[in-house]
């Protein structure tokens, strides 16, 4: 069955309490026959259908009183009170009924087993067409049992209204690796209904998060990157609080830059459409910290320092640790009017592990980048890693998918045609960063490379501009790291929204590679995460 299991920035719910019901006579200690975890409020998206534009809402039914098993049990499903607000719509033991088709469903769920999954599928829910916003009704769940009394559980469904936002966060600046230090999350809510209770989703791939919240879930790990906190307090518009005890962050050992994000939720929608991933306990990868409650606190911060709708509140870490980075262009040889390839590197000498590095490429006077030729699926569009783009007339910008780790070596392969020949024409390589993401290299001559050019035939011409100067070597490092920033940003924002602003290049994947030293850590096969952008 399926079930909603995300790794690293995962969003794992925690769910009110269940009620409980014992069957008449039972010779058991007095208690439930069945246990139900379920929301007491949830909040529907106005707009699309679900499963992605509503509610995909997870039962979890369980026998009660200790007992392994619960036979003969039934549920009916009640959304009449939803009339102009939502619809529901089920399937298999409660029947294949489409959205709006019924309002009460009856279900046979015949024997509960504990620790098994007794309802192999959802309820889902939708706004319907023309709801208003804040609008609510009450979806009712009535469990029956031989010789128990009937457990009726709600939960409070309404449309939209409350909009949190996370603060906006500044970079913490010189943590040592290995240090941890304490960080408090602020949200506020920027809507025009209250949030009746809320939940923040902390995660970072490398990052750990103490386990020391009862009213948080974490990752399986040890040292978790991920962190799940469930608040029950009511925000009216306008409030903004704040977590009274801060949420104990440790740095990786060999981590020099990167991040980690919060975000606040609301049951059954996380500000994206996303479904609610279910009941307490349903996901075998999180679990409760085992100290006391999180609690939370009003604040009096300015609207104007929370981040606008669906934001994320980021933390970049600049720590202390450093990485050197080393850069190796192979030279660029070939006759007048023919085309040849060229692979850059870029190789992380240790000891940190480095995130938002680039190689930026200045093409020789007198040659062009040749486009790739698409692959032989065009449909399939997964084979394709934009991993080069144009940013200025013959400079490109490459960089890897992910950090790179002590040890590695990142590579791309150029197509050029080599158009004329000058002499002494050469072009450059530059490991460049990200001005949010420093790099802490101690060790900057060996950041840059002449691309060598090595042609023949044809008329040799001579040059009519000077062959390009590594950064440092101008004096405009700092320039140069603030334009990279604005490029990279506009590069980015046109390629995720489908334009054509920059000049797409694949380098093709049977050319590139991050290959790890033979001794050195590889960290791949990690999820990627706010921290690898």
């Amino acid at each position: 069955m399926y079930r909603i299991r995300r790794l690293g920035a995962a969003l794992a719910v925690l769910l009110g309490a269940g009620a409980l019901l014992a069957p008449a006579g039972s010779a058991q200690a007095a208690g439930p026959a069945v246990e139900l975890d379920v929301p007491k409020t949830a909040y529907l998206p106005k707009r699309g259908t679900s499963p992605t534009g509503g509610l995909r809402l997870w039962l979890a039914p369980q026998p009660g009183a200790g007992r392994a098993t619960q036979s003969d049990v039934t549920l009916k499903v009640d959304a009449s009170d939803l009339d102009s607000v939502a619809r529901i719509r089920t399937r298999r033991e409660c029947g294949d009924h489409a959205m709006g088709a019924t309002d009460v469903v009856d279900c046979a769920l015949g024997t509960l087993t504990r620790g098994k999954d007794n309802y192999p599928d959802a309820v889902y829910i939708e706004a319907v067409p023309g709801a208003r916003l804040g609008s609510h009704g009450t979806i009712r769940y009535t469990f029956s049992a031989p010789g128990a009394e009937d457990v009726v559980f709600e939960t409070d469904v309404r449309i939209e209204g409350p909009d949190l936002r996370p603060r906006k966060e500044k970079p913490r600046e010189g943590d040592a690796p290995g240090a941890s230090f304490g960080f408090k999350p602020q949200i506020r809510n920027a809507g025009a209904f209250p949030a009746q209770g809320f939940g923040l989703t902390i995660t970072s791939p490398r990052s750990a998060f103490a386990r020391q919240y009862s009213n948080c879930r974490y990752g399986p790990e040890g040292a978790s990157t991920s962190a799940d906190c469930w608040f029950d307090q009511r925000i009216e518009p306008g409030q903004a609080y704040e977590v009274v005890e801060p949420i104990s962050v440790a740095v990786p050992d060999t981590m020099v830059n990167g991040s980690f994000t919060y975000k606040p939720y609301l049951q059954g929608m996380t500000g994206n459409a996303e479904e609610d991933p279910g009941a307490t306990g349903t996901d075998p990868g999180l679990r409760p910290g085992t100290g006391p409650e999180l609690k939370v606190r009003p604040v009096d911060t300015p609207a104007d320092a929370f981040t606008d709708r669906f934001g994320l509140g980021e933390v970049r870490l600049h720590t202390s640790q450093t990485a050197d980075l080393q850069v190796r262009a192979d030279a660029i040889e070939g006759t007048t009017g023919s085309t040849a390839e060229s692979t850059f590197h870029v190789r992380n000498a240790g000891p940190g592990r480095i995130s938002g590095t680039s190689l930026r490429i200045t093409v020789p006077e007198g040659l062009s980048v040749v486009a790739p030729t698409p692959p032989p699926d065009p449909d399939n569009e997964l084979e394709w890693e934009w991993e080069c783009s144009r940013i200025e007339e013959r400079v490109y910008l490459c960089g890897p998918d992910n950090p790179l780790e002590p040890g590695d070596t990142w590579e791309t392969t150029l197509e050029f045609r080599i158009d004329r020949n000058v002499r002494g024409a050469r072009g450059l390589l530059e490991a460049v960063h990200d001005p949010e993401r420093p790099a802490n290299d101690p060790k900057k001559s060996n950041d840059s490379a002449p691309i060598e050019v090595r042609a023949t035939g044809g008329p040799l011409v001579e040059p009519t501009e000077p062959n390009p100067k590594p950064a440092s070597a101008t004096g405009d490092s700092e320039g140069r790291d603030d334009s990279m920033l604005l490029v990279m940003a506009v590069v980015l924002g046109t390629v995720l929204g489908g334009g054509a602003l920059a000049f797409a290049l694949r380098a093709r994947a049977a050319r590139r590679k991050a290959v790890p030293e033979p001794t050195g850590p590889t960290g791949h096969g990690e999820t990627s995460g706010p921290d690898e952008t």
